[in-house]
């Protein structure tokens, strides 16, 4: 059985991420998806409301197991039996800070990384979506369609109380 993990803050979940689990879900036989919860870090949604957004966007598939975790993402792949990490790539920026990472996660922890070019379509950075509930903009091509309602009363309702 083939197994990968997809980690990142999802503050929130966007349409960018969405994305790159449809392209692993028929590629590996069980796809972790692993909040990272980093108490030195400042979100805008918490990890229980970034965890119900992403079952909300993530329910229709069978092989994907959503997550949270403090720590070293190695840690928690070793852990569950990850066999590869999978991060998406926008930009050349993103290359090198990924590049670096794969290293550290290969070094430290033997697990290997697969980089994915992200649809042009669907570039999205979770602060974008911030920046657009702030100024109530639509989310709409931004967040999964099912979790438009979702983040928008999580975020008025609860975070900006």
């Amino acid at each position: 059985m083939k197994t990968c993990m997809l980690t990142g803050s999802f503050d929130p979940f966007t349409v960018g991420h969405l994305d790159l689990v449809r392209r692993v879900v028929g590629v590996f036989d069980k796809v972790y998806v692993a909040v990272l919860v980093n108490p030195l870090k400042k979100y805008t949604f918490s990890v229980d409301q970034r965890l119900r957004i992403l079952h909300a966007a993530l329910d229709e598939y069978q092989n994907v197991r959503v997550v949270s975790y403090a720590g070293m993402t190695y840690d928690l792949a070793r852990e569950l039996g990850v066999d590869y990490l999978v991060r998406g790539i926008r930009a050349e920026s993103d290359f090198r800070y990924e590049q670096d990472m794969a290293e550290f996660n290969m070094q430290e922890g033997g697990i290997d990384t697969i980089c994915l070019m992200t649809n042009a379509l669907h570039d999205v950075s979770s602060g974008e979506v911030r920046r657009r509930l702030q100024a109530q903009e639509s989310l709409v091509g931004y967040v999964p369609d099912v979790c438009i309602p979702l983040v928008e009363k999580i975020y008025w309702s609860e975070v900006n109380a």
